[in-house]
């Protein structure tokens, strides 16, 4: 489970209905106003593995200009020795190998 704190910049007059859109997203566990009247802040629990689709989903929100990270704990996801596993390649797209010429840092 990873616990996300978020801020959205949101099309101004809007901030009322975008509130509620965000209530409606599952995982949403806090909405809050900032003080400019043009932001929101934003708590979502999510499971790892989906995390980057639902920050993905909640930037696509109708009148969400952007949507910045603040903050992400993934502790539960960490082994006994405080790692987390890497996600597999595939995960990251397809590896390219790049030569480098000898005596040149890698």
């Amino acid at each position: 489970m990873a616990i996300a704190g978020i801020v959205l910049s949101v099309t101004e007059g809007r901030l009322p209905e975008t509130r509620e859109a965000l209530r409606a997203f599952p995982g949403i566990v806090d909405v809050q106003g900032l003080e400019d009247d043009s932001r929101l802040a934003a708590v979502l629990e999510s499971p790892s593995r989906r995390l980057q689709a639902d920050l993905e989903n909640l930037s696509g929100l109708r009148h969400v200009q952007q949507l910045d990270v603040a903050y992400v704990n993934y502790e539960e996801d960490l082994d006994g020795q405080g790692h987390m596993a890497c996600p597999p390649h595939c995960a990251r797209g397809p590896r390219r190998c790049v030569s480098v010429p000898e005596g040149e840092p890698s």
